[in-house]
């Protein structure tokens, strides 16, 4: 399931190579560049309370994870009813390397589907490494087109958010919603991802349940 492999790469190059302008702007040039860009990202990332109260009781269930038997990496994610979900298969070699590579932990799809899903992963980050720059270089290695970032606060936390265009050799054209959230000196990443023409269909509940996702560990 997951098709985005992230890696360590300086955020700057990520912006060059993707072609973002870096001429001065005029005052109110800027604030109605970056006021759009705000709505954009708001309307291709969706998050927060997107669904009543009674759609979140019928169409959603919360789930607890303790990946790889570590009590740290714990959390609890709202998951869609009628998704599979499982633990991530980690080899030792994944393991070693959890301070420069995101390693997976847990994979969640609707039942059956090939083509559309979400992903929980961790890295360990000891010390204040930016979230904006894990973000960047996790897109930068993905090969991936950035559409659309934001920074969001919600109770006490923040998530750098970007939504990226990536191609699968097999399901063509992806949008992947990639986020990263620190607790400690661990740093979740959330993937949601599909083909492009789904996208649209599940923005929403992407972004519930990164709204949902909450760190335990101890």
């Amino acid at each position: 399931m997951n098709r985005m492999l992230p890696s360590a790469l300086p955020f700057l190059l990520m912006l060059t190579s993707l072609g973002f302008p870096t001429g001065a702007k005029s005052a109110s040039a800027s604030r109605d560049s970056s006021q759009g860009e705000t709505a954009k990202a708001q309307e291709l990332l969706p998050f927060g309370d997107l669904f009543t109260a009674e759609e979140m009781s019928r169409d959603f269930a919360s789930h607890q994870f303790t990946p790889l038997g570590e009590s740290k990496l714990s959390f609890e994610i709202l998951v869609p009813k009628g998704w599979e979900s499982h633990l991530s298969e980690v080899d030792p070699g994944q393991l070693a390397h959890d301070t420069q590579t995101p390693v997976p932990m847990a994979e969640f799809a609707p039942s059956g589907a090939d083509d559309v899903g979400f992903q929980v992963l961790y890295m360990r980050v000891p010390g204040q490494a930016a979230l904006d720059v894990l973000l960047g270089e996790y897109v930068k290695k993905a090969g991936g087109t950035l559409l659309a970032r934001q920074r969001l606060e919600s109770k006490g936390r923040t998530f750098e958010d970007a939504l990226m265009r990536t191609n699968d050799d097999t399901l063509g054209p992806l949008l992947n919603r990639v986020s990263t959230l620190r607790r400690g000196e661990i740093v979740y990443f959330f993937t949601g991802w599909g083909v492009e023409e789904k996208y649209e269909k599940y923005k929403r509940a992407f972004g519930a349940v990164l709204a949902s996702l909450n760190p335990t560990g101890i």
